[in-house]
């Protein structure tokens, strides 16, 4: 069975080095979830978008400079 659908299988285990001992290891529970307030995505969206488009946007309002150069 190749190893992608193995790992697949498992999806709460990771890798450890090899060496003595299991080479997957489960992982214990997380930490309790809980859901996000509107304001949390709101947030969230609004600086992914901005690490995005800010660069884009200065590259693209500055392209007649980077062309002469």
């Amino acid at each position: 069975m190749p190893r992608l659908i193995i790992l697949c299988l498992h999806r709460r285990s990771r890798l450890t080095p090899p060496g003595p001992g299991l080479r997957l290891v489960h992982l214990g529970p997380g930490r309790s979830q809980q859901p996000l307030s509107e304001l949390d995505v709101a947030v969230g969206l609004v600086v992914i978008f901005m690490a995005f488009l800010t660069p884009c946007g200065y590259v693209l309002s500055n392209l007649n400079q980077f062309r002469r150069q």
